[in-house]
């Protein structure tokens, strides 16, 4: 039961990954072709290169906010141990 459960929760993820990813290059496509039609062709390049870019550029957002947040939190957690640390050190030297 876990196992299908797992592969369900496992291709929703998936799927809703895609779809994010698809929507967002789509985005990007449709504003290059806009560009191209107004005949301003620089701009649709940049928009292209930025639409095809942009999912990449979220998963490293994502994976940055995701690493930032387990730092704070062991900071969090370690914080009164090595303040004690730091004291007792601190008393150390001055005996």
């Amino acid at each position: 039961m876990l196992n299908i459960l797992g592969g369900i929760a496992l291709s929703y993820l998936a799927g809703s990954g895609t779809v994010t990813n698809a929507a967002v290059i789509g985005r990007g496509l449709f504003r290059c072709a806009c560009r191209a039609a107004e005949g301003r062709f620089h701009e649709a390049a940049v928009e292209a290169l930025a639409g095809l870019a942009a999912p990449a550029l979220m998963s490293y957002g994502a994976t940055a906010s995701l690493v930032l947040d387990a730092i704070e939190a062991a900071r969090e957690l370690a914080e009164p141990a090595l303040r004690a640390a730091g004291e007792s050190l601190a008393q150390q030297d001055a005996a």
